[in-house]
């Protein structure tokens, strides 16, 4: 079975791989409100975990801790805004590709797992990630010297808490703009291969 899986998974890459690249022509009138769905919701959880670092920083006391809430929070916002510009422009480039030289079973593969939850593995990753930093901004918290201080870290709190619900929704409909595109379209899928299904999920029942 894992020899079947890692045969797939080479097939796949080595077709993505070699996919043409979306030309000017297939550019042209692109669906901007379709490409940009949901992009929002990347670019307001950046901004708000750059307000988080920023006002850690300013009202938090000088310890490793305001540094590494400061940090953390200012890596994720701008890894946040920088992935919407990313997915923004890759979005683009499929849009063109398809429309230029149609569908491929890669895409067939990518509607199937749509839906499908990421691994456990990188949830157990995020719930480290912000207990970490939830800890951190709390030390800050319990750290400020001043009501007016103590009440920015609230709201820095409160901010990165917002930026987390954010990305979680986000990360939960990101690939629904590339179902509504082909519907849309009127793109047909050609089929999967028989030996690909070992990729697909089996969904609960």
């Amino acid at each position: 079975m894992e020899e079947e899986v890692r045969r797939a998974r080479d097939e796949v890459v080595n077709m993505v791989a070699s996919r043409p690249a979306g030309t000017a022509n297939g550019r042209r009138a692109l669906p901007r409100a379709l490409l940009r769905r949901d992009l929002g919701l990347l670019v307001a959880a950046g901004v708000a975990d750059l307000l988080v670092a920023v006002a850690v920083v300013a009202v938090g006391p000088d310890a490793w801790f305001t540094t590494a809430a400061g940090i953390a929070s200012a890596v994720l916002g701008a890894n946040a805004i920088a992935g919407a510009f990313q997915e923004s422009r890759r979005r683009g480039g499929e849009v063109a590709r398809v429309r230029e030289h149609g569908a491929d079973p890669v895409d067939t593969l990518a509607e199937l797992r749509a839906d499908v939850p990421p691994p456990r593995w990188t949830l157990v990753i995020r719930v480290l990630c912000e207990l970490f930093l939830l800890t951190a901004v709390t030390l800050v918290l319990v750290s400020t010297v001043g009501a007016a201080a103590r009440v920015v870290v609230v709201a820095a709190l409160v901010c990165h808490l917002t930026a987390t619900a954010l990305n979680d929704r986000y990360s939960r409909r990101r690939e629904r703009w590339k179902s509504d595109f082909l519907r849309e379209e009127d793109v047909v899928l050609p089929p999967l291969p028989d030996r690909w299904r070992v990729l697909v999920p089996h969904r609960p029942k």
